[in-house]
């Protein structure tokens, strides 16, 4: 399950370097992925604002704005 998650992120990451808005990657990447367990929950945080999309495990893909990662 973690190589899954970890891959997700990578290509997440990957579309992002290219530049790819977040709403493109939720729709054609993160909106139908099996490990994806709902709707993304935006946040504020000190450094800004982020969303957390919540997966399966109980973790959260996080993206703040640039890069993706897993909390």
């Amino acid at each position: 399950m973690a190589d899954i998650i970890a891959r997700l992120v990578r290509e997440c990451n990957a579309e992002r370097a290219k530049r790819t808005d977040f709403p493109t990657i939720w729709t054609t990447m993160l909106k139908s992925h099996p490990y994806v367990a709902g709707l993304p929950i935006q946040e504020s945080v000190e450094t800004g604002p982020r969303l957390k999309i919540p997966l399966l495990t109980g973790r959260f893909l996080v993206f703040d704005g640039s890069t993706f990662s897993v909390a």
